[in-house]
């Protein structure tokens, strides 16, 4: 991920004016060529690694007192191991954008926490290397070279600490550098968009011809302005000028998806297909599984009562393995009329719009290995007068 300006971030630009190797990558804070001593007495070279809070782009006080420490278990000048800071041995961890930790320490000023990531890093450091400097005076963590992430190693214009102080690089790494794209920013397509938008693929292509009006403002994620939507901007540009904030990857085309312009999915990792017209999938559909592009399908059935709304959600998934339920089964619908479904009147639902989108984001990443998939389903619907999960179509293959 990207690394901020350190001139904007105080305690990191004394770190690089220290002379510090410092360099931020996925989300994390690293400190590079800490020297230390090993179980043999032996002076090495490992790097800290610390979580890192952001506010835009600069720093705001650490929330804890942990880093992790990539490199052999750290001893004192005797080579007996730091057991007051070395909080779990061999703990072993691929954190995501080539950082693989192996030990979890702590330290902690006392009565209070670290005022910066100067103070944490540098205490650390200390703490660690005076054993090394013992044995060899020369060695010193300020060796005056600065490595930072690369910017156009990122999707996102500002670093994803989110990512970082969970832990879950790894997994991001799985689906990180796809191709998406959305057909259809409808109330469902734009809250697909609000989940993307947050993961590390490269490219979300948006595709849908229809302008943003005062009724899709109460189907979208976020609050649509009243003079943005006096604009009449197309809903592809609405979206683009938002989520162009965080990600750089967002591609609008404002286009009818149909059989003259389905050609602009060739190529695409995976599809989220948001269409209300049943009508318009079919050719979409024939040629991303002429391509060998997965995707997965969502619709809603609505049923107004005296009681209240009752209805269905529904998520399809088709990948290259898995096709044949689409068909055999009618698992999309291609025909109909959908005057008769509430649903098509543009009523509010927008809690139920954020469910179909969240369904079908987890079963992509499902499908990639991000969460676990013990379900393999690839039909599912979501009733919601009942609130359950009927899973169906369930695969075999591994």
């Amino acid at each position: 991920m990207s690394a901020p300006r350190t001139s904007r971030s105080p305690d990191l630009q004394r770190l690089v004016d220290d002379g510090y190797d410092v360099a931020i990558v996925g989300g994390f804070l690293v400190v590079r060529d800490v020297p230390y001593v090993d179980r043999y007495r032996q002076v090495r070279r490992g790097q800290l690694v610390s979580r890192l809070d952001l506010a835009g782009d600069r720093t705001v006080a650490p929330r804890d007192h942990q880093v992790w420490f990539a490199g052999a278990l750290p001893c004192d000048r005797e080579g007996r191991p730091l057991v007051n800071m070395v909080h779990f041995q061999h703990e072993r961890r691929d954190l995501g954008g080539g950082l693989v930790v192996d030990h979890w320490l702590c330290s902690r000023p006392i009565g209070r926490e670290f005022v910066d990531y100067h103070e944490k890093m540098v205490t650390f450091v200390n703490q660690i290397s005076g054993h090394a400097a013992a044995i060899d005076p020369a060695a010193s963590a300020r060796r005056g070279r600065i490595v930072a992430a690369d910017p156009s190693d990122s999707p996102f214009h500002y670093v994803d600490t989110a990512t970082s102080r969970n832990g879950t690089g790894r997994l991001a790494d799985r689906i990180a550098g796809q191709s998406v794209g959305i057909v259809g920013l409808g109330g469902t397509g734009g809250y697909v968009l609000d989940f993307v938008s947050k993961t590390p693929v490269a490219r979300i292509h948006l595709f849908d011809d229809d302008e943003f009006l005062q009724h899709n403002a109460f189907r979208a994620p976020g609050a649509a302005s009243r003079d943005s939507l006096g604009e009449r901007r197309a809903k592809v540009d609405h979206f683009d000028r938002i989520y162009s904030r965080l990600h750089r990857g967002v591609v609008p085309h404002r286009v009818r998806m149909g059989r003259a312009t389905v050609h602009l999915l060739d190529g695409m990792d995976f599809v989220f297909l948001c269409l209300d017209d049943p009508a318009a999938k079919r050719p979409v559909i024939e040629r991303l599984e002429d391509r060998g592009v997965a995707f997965v399908d969502v619709g809603m059935g609505l049923q107004a009562g005296d009681g209240g709304l009752t209805g269905i959600l529904r998520v399809t998934t088709s990948t290259a393995e898995v096709r044949d339920h689409v068909w055999d089964r009618n698992r999309i619908p291609m025909a109909g009329d959908v005057a008769g479904d509430p649903y098509s009147t543009n009523i509010q639902v927008v809690e139920l719009n954020a469910l179909n989108a969240a369904l079908a984001v987890i079963r992509w990443k499902r499908l990639f290995g991000f969460y676990v998939d013990l379900g393999a389903e690839y039909f599912a619907t979501y009733d919601v007068a009942g609130n359950y999960i009927i899973n169906e179509d369930i695969s075999t293959i591994t």
